[in-house]
């Protein structure tokens, strides 16, 4: 029979007392297993490159548009039937959505036009880095539009993201020295203020903007990233994925706050060829300074 037919008909019927062999006939069973999994890996295996029409999609719902215009020419969405004045039906069957459904994204340098929104990003984010909203007991080095400005204007490089218009993120690069112990005694691009609003986390935005920074320091001729990280909001492992190596854990102290673990983080930005660079052991076994 039509294969889009056959594949809604066995998916729909798995399961069911009708579609089953007996419990006898071992080898009808694991035929019949064997036809599902094949038909479960060909609805996954048609999203595989789609990550464009997965941000269509995004983008469409985000506008309330019809975003099934975007499944025309996906293999097996005739299988679902359309709603009255949609294009297609709405058929999300083995997407990635935890992935791939994410609206567009674009990526700038901000100017001092925008350092207002760049502090409110960062104020925000800051205060929401704890499952308490609104409410962070680490300190943060919060600066407000006019500082913002002020650091613009002396070199430092604000990246400020975009989805659907909207600010959502941003990230700061600058040079610095204090730490090139750490660096091979060169100067190093230090990443910094990496955040992203509470409603955009977890669809890859500060992965993106934290690649952004490090392609803009290697621009600008840095051989090494640097990062700080307070231990007890959690990012050192997200860090170690994107190759950040700890360096050095040191404890501190400010007024009115907790006394909590300031980790250093580094990573080669351009790494001999053969050989790593990051150059840093893993928490467990970077001592305390």
């Amino acid at each position: 029979g039509h294969p889009a037919r056959s594949a809604r008909h066995e998916l729909h019927q798995a399961g069911g007392a009708r579609d089953r062999p007996h419990v006898g006939n071992e080898p009808a069973l694991l035929a019949h297993e064997a036809e599902h999994v094949r038909l479960l890996e060909a609805l996954v295996a048609r999203w595989r490159g789609q990550e464009d029409r997965l941000e269509r999609i995004a983008a469409a719902m985000l506008a309330g548009e019809d975003w099934t215009v975007h499944l025309k020419g996906l293999p097996l969405v005739e299988e679902v039937p359309p709603q009255a004045g949609e294009a297609c039906g709405r058929d999300l069957r083995g997407a990635d959505l935890s992935r791939h459904l994410k609206p567009p994204l674009e990526i700038r340098e901000a100017g001092e036009s925008a350092a207002a929104v760049v502090a409110g990003i960062t104020l925000e984010a800051m205060q929401n880095n704890t499952p308490l909203p609104g409410i962070s007991p680490f300190p943060a080095d919060l600066e407000g539009a006019e500082q913002t400005a002020v650091a613009i204007r002396r070199g430092e490089t604000i990246l400020l993201a975009r989805a659907q218009g909207r600010p959502v993120g941003v990230v700061r690069v600058a040079r610095r020295f204090e730490f090139r112990q750490h660096t091979g005694g060169v100067d190093y691009a230090e990443l910094s203020s990496l955040a992203v609003l509470p409603d955009y986390r977890r669809q890859g935005i500060g992965a993106r903007l934290l690649a952004a920074a490090e392609a803009r320091a290697r621009a600008d001729g840095f051989a090494w990233a640097l990062l700080r990280t307070t231990r007890e909001v959690g990012l050192v492992p997200y860090y170690e994925r994107r190759g950040y190596r700890v360096v050095q854990v040191r404890q501190l102290t400010y007024p009115d706050s907790p006394t909590f673990l300031d980790v250093l983080m580094t990573r080669a930005l351009v790494p001999a060829e053969g050989e790593s660079r990051s150059g840093g052991r893993r928490l467990l076994g970077a001592s305390l300074a």
